[in-house]
């Protein structure tokens, strides 16, 4: 008999929640996922930012350090938003599909209600308080979870105390309010939405969803190639979310035409297998559609999370790489990388191998570029292969001379020699004119450092008449033997007027060494007070300057016109000093050089080249290493304390690299919401199902046909969202990963390179979300086997 008592607000809302309290429960893991997801996502920023600020490269000033810590964090500014996004927007599609199977399970007894006198506003506040219940408690176990995530994590880490850890996630305590309210605002306009879409309706929906949804994917594709990572950017906070969501909705369209089409198909053939759950998918299709579109986008998720992942460690570590040339590289101007200084950089542990470098500003016509040069002989020990993106047999190769181009050849010292002594007659056209003449030899060791070693002469020597005999020596500086000999130069004193002095160089040896092949003659004026006497190159005596074989960039190359062969001349940046080029290879990019117009020259043959043109040249002005970039502390200490580039990312690089836990973070949350929501639709399928099972077995249909049956129904429509999304999930990688990971990152390099996929988390998070979703239908079955075993006949007919 009814009870006739009226009830209370409490035991109504008590009595309501615990008759469906499964679906509750699985509401209240969705808040509580969601809450717990952006937190872990935010605290992990958070901590990786503090990290880096912390962490001080050697030899550059805190305020320094400070400046590329903003520099990360105003890339942050606009990528971190799509992590948030797409779990608020998972979360918030699984709480919409849970609080309309709610209402659908409750269409019986909210008539019941209605007729015993509850009103629509009364059962409006009903559902508002239920929901506000479910978010609160979800909000505080997803706060709790995230204290005890950011806890552990900081335990595995070593990073700090734990106090600290749960510190910063209780800091965002009104994310947790913020993200909890918003699902529980969803549950309610849900649960007033309505219940019953028709097929007619869904598919129209879904029709345009599926055109807004490529509208607005292709608008932020073609716009996220352009942005930069210079602040907050709309497109780029918007661009993974848009273009992931075009890709579960296009996952729905493939599945919902699919199913239509394979419906018609199965229906032709004989049997109860595939026709009865290839119609019964149909049947109930705007349930199943929007397990698709989680289950979708979460396996797309995942696929873009391993490609941005694999992608940004690869373009971050090759552009650090290229932007330093080499593993270790100390700049040093205004001074010049000495012999003594490569020599010290060898020594340091950790250092495989050391060479002088030279990066200057050249000026071709009325453009700018980059001039690296590094010795001929150290192309293959220091400059980085840049994760293959540097060829050095390539480069190499196009270096090597050809016909009408500098070729370098020094006069080796020997194994023993300490230092070089130069022999010269003199004729200058006023007595006691040779008394101010200087003779001075171009030297360099075998790592291709080059010095200048003035050869001190005897006044004695000296005669007081119009002609002289000059010996001069001077000691080899600290350096790495065995030492060549590049030049022989002689320079006349300012204060001797219009003296006119020709030099002729009779002999030059090695002290504690031989007589060396080396002679030769320049006359030296007024206008023309510093002469090359003797200069190791092969030219045959041509009075005009040959230009250098150099490999130019393919932007630099496509600018200036110029194809292999072609020659063209530039300016030294800031000096009146010129040079010539032949173009001996295109390469994508010139190691070392922060600007794509750049190109690459031998530094030995570069300085011969100069010193065709006048008596001086231009001397490294960086170390170059090949070793562990580990050993940037040691060097820094080696070089006085100064700042050492290596070919890892840098501070700026670690912060925006934190996006890569993040994006893990956060796939991992999209994987459990997607679970709890499929768990979710598939019980209340189950329920909804039951009368189907007594008639079953009244047809001669086993418990045990009937539970493979359901297994084969609800495995076949996850297992091709997955493999659907995951298609997706590839695309999108191709569309936006590259540019994406250009517009977030400061520094990075146009490589050309293309995605890669970090392939073991993917294939732990795919294959934990695949044994999720299987456990799911497995159970599913066993559920259908057993309620199977206890249908009767008798009750389904009535």
């Amino acid at each position: 008999m009814p009870d006739g008592r009226a009830l209370s607000t409490a035991s109504l809302l008590t009595a309501r929640a615990m008759a469906r309290r499964g679906l509750l429960a699985s509401a209240t893991a969705t808040v509580a996922v969601a809450v717990a997801t952006v937190c872990a996502v935010l605290g992990w920023l958070s901590i990786a930012v503090d990290g880096a600020a912390d962490a001080s490269a050697p030899g550059v000033p805190a305020a320094e350090t400070a400046a590329r810590v903003d520099a990360g964090v105003g890339a942050l500014v606009s990528a971190a938003p799509a992590l948030i996004l797409l779990v608020g927007i998972l979360a918030a599609t699984a709480a919409a599909q849970l609080a309309r199977l709610l209402a659908a399970a409750r269409e019986q007894e909210r008539s019941n209600a209605r007729a015993r006198g509850l009103s629509h506003a009364q059962a409006v506040r009903a559902d508002a308080i239920e929901a506000a219940a479910v978010a609160a408690t979800g909000g505080l176990t997803g706060l709790v979870v995230a204290v005890v995530l950011a806890v552990v994590g900081s335990a595995q880490d070593g990073a700090g105390t734990w106090l600290d850890a749960a510190a910063v996630a209780l800091g965002f305590w009104w994310v947790a309010v913020v993200t909890s309210s918003a699902l529980g605002l969803v549950l309610v306009l849900a649960a007033m939405s309505g219940i019953r879409p028709t097929r007619r309706g869904a598919r129209a929906a879904t029709t345009t969803l599926l055109v807004l949804a490529i509208a607005a994917a292709a608008f932020v594709t073609w716009q996220v190639r352009y942005a930069r990572p210079t602040g907050f950017d709309p497109i780029v906070a918007l661009a993974p979310t848009l273009v992931l969501g075009a890709g579960a909705i296009l996952v729905l369209g493939v599945f919902s035409a699919g199913a239509l089409a394979w419906a018609r198909m199965a229906a032709a053939r004989r049997g109860l297998a595939p026709a009865y759950p290839a119609r019964q998918v149909v049947r109930r299709l705007p349930i199943y559609a929007v397990a698709v579109l989680l289950v979708g986008l979460t396996s797309a998720q995942i696929v873009f999370a391993a490609a941005y992942a694999a992608t940004w460690t690869s373009m971050a570590t090759d552009s650090a790489a290229l932007r330093a040339g080499t593993d270790l590289r100390v700049d040093l101007e205004p001074q010049a990388a000495t012999p003594g200084t490569v020599a010290t950089t060898a020594g340091v542990a950790g250092v495989d191998a050391a060479a002088p470098a030279l990066a200057t500003g050249i000026e071709i016509g009325d453009g700018k570029a980059e001039l690296i040069a590094v010795p001929t002989d150290a192309v293959a020990t220091v400059v980085t292969s840049a994760g293959g993106i540097v060829d050095a047999n390539e480069l190499l190769s196009g270096l090597a001379p050809a016909a009408e181009t500098v070729v370098a050849e020094p006069v080796a010292l020997g194994a023993d020699a300490t230092g070089i002594q130069a022999t010269a007659t003199v004729q200058t056209t006023r007595a006691g004119g040779a008394a101010g003449l200087q003779l001075a030899a171009i030297v360099v060791d075998a790592t291709g450092a080059s010095a200048q070693v003035r050869l001190s002469g005897d006044a004695a020597g000296m005669d007081e008449g119009s002609s002289a005999r000059i010996t001069g020596s001077g000691t080899l500086p600290e350096g790495t033997a065995p030492w060549s000999l590049v030049a022989v130069t002689a320079a006349m004193q300012a204060n001797f007027g219009s003296t006119t002095a020709v030099v002729t160089l009779e002999e030059v040896s090695a002290v504690a060494g031989s007589v060396l092949p080396v002679q030769g003659r320049a006359e030296l004026s007024e206008t023309a007070r510093e002469q090359v006497l003797w200069l190791g190159d092969a030219d045959d005596d041509s009075t005009e300057p040959r230009p250098v074989r150099a490999a130019l960039t393919t932007e630099l190359a496509a600018r200036l016109g110029m194809e292999i062969g072609d020659s063209f001349e530039f300016r030294y940046a800031g000096s009146g000093r010129r040079g010539q080029v032949e173009v001996g290879a295109v390469i994508p990019a010139v190691p070392g050089a922060a600007s794509s117009l750049a190109l690459f020259a031998p530094l030995d043959v570069l300085q011969v080249s100069q010193l065709q043109r006048g008596a001086t040249f231009v001397a490294g002005s960086s170390v170059w290493a090949s070793g562990d970039p580990s050993a940037d502390v040691a060097l820094s200490a080696a070089l006085e304390d100064r700042p050492v580039a290596t070919s890892a990312p840098g501070v700026t690089d670690a912060v925006v690299g934190a996006l890569v836990p993040g994006w893990w973070i956060a796939t991992a949350g999209s994987v459990v919401l997607s679970l709890i929501a499929v768990f979710a639709i598939v019980q209340t399928l189950a329920l909804a199902r039951r009368r189907e099972l007594g008639v079953l077995r009244a047809l001669g249909v086993t418990r045990s046909a009937q539970a493979r049956t359901r297994a084969a129904e609800l495995g076949g429509v996850i297992a091709t969202a997955v493999v659907v999304g995951a298609a997706a999930g590839v695309l999108v990688g191709v569309l936006i990963v590259p540019d994406l990971v250009r517009a977030t990152t400061p520094g990075i390099l146009a490589l050309g390179t293309g995605i890669g996929i970090a392939w073991v988390p993917l294939g732990v998070a795919l294959g934990a979300f695949v044994l999720g979703l299987a456990a799911i239908v497995g159970s599913a079955a066993v559920g259908v086997r057993r309620a199977a075993a206890a249908s009767t006949v008798g009750e389904e007919s009535r």
